[in-house]
């Protein structure tokens, strides 16, 4: 596996990811899409609307670090899946969704999801596991489970090479 083929993580933003699905950022106080309070020493911010569209649950997943072989993705037909840090960076690869068997390599992206941030995906993405920005990394997850089984497909057209900019996210 050669790394001619790889693709460089870009920053996950609201415009970049709409194909995807959504970009919230709890980080910065002018999102819109996020209501703000304040307090006596504290700050706190939620969604608009609510992340997901059900009774969401919500798991953590332990994932190694960047660069790594994209080999196989997953997709969820019943329902959007929410992702964010749970302290560093994480890489997200996804591919469009479709009706096909299987991810195609050449449409595989990667986003950095950077903690204060949650992008939801849309229903039936392909998606890897995400990995740490620069060393192994756990993050939470959202969605409803008990829907069916998501089996892991390989992506036609072999692994592709996913990476992190020299210094992204230091």
């Amino acid at each position: 596996m050669s790394a001619s083929n790889a693709i460089v993580a870009k920053p996950a933003t609201p415009e970049n990811f709409a194909r995807y699905g959504k970009v919230y950022d709890l980080a910065d106080d002018a999102d819109r899409q996020v209501i703000w309070t304040k307090g006596d020493g504290w700050n706190d911010g939620f969604t608009r609307t609510p992340l997901i569209d059900g009774s969401g649950h919500l798991g953590i997943t332990r994932g190694g670090a960047a660069p790594w072989f994209c080999t196989a993705m997953e997709r969820h037909p019943q329902t959007e899946e929410a992702l964010f840090c749970a302290a560093e960076p994480i890489i997200l690869a996804v591919a469009p969704a479709s009706d096909a068997d299987a991810p195609q390599h050449d449409e595989i992206e990667a986003f950095v999801i950077a903690p204060g941030q949650a992008v939801v995906m849309h229903r039936n993405v392909w998606h890897d596991a995400c990995r740490g920005l620069s060393r192994p990394a756990a993050y939470y997850w959202m969605a409803i489970c008990g829907l069916g089984e998501s089996p892991w497909v390989p992506v036609e057209g072999g692994p592709r090479r996913v990476e992190a900019l020299e210094g992204q996210g230091a």
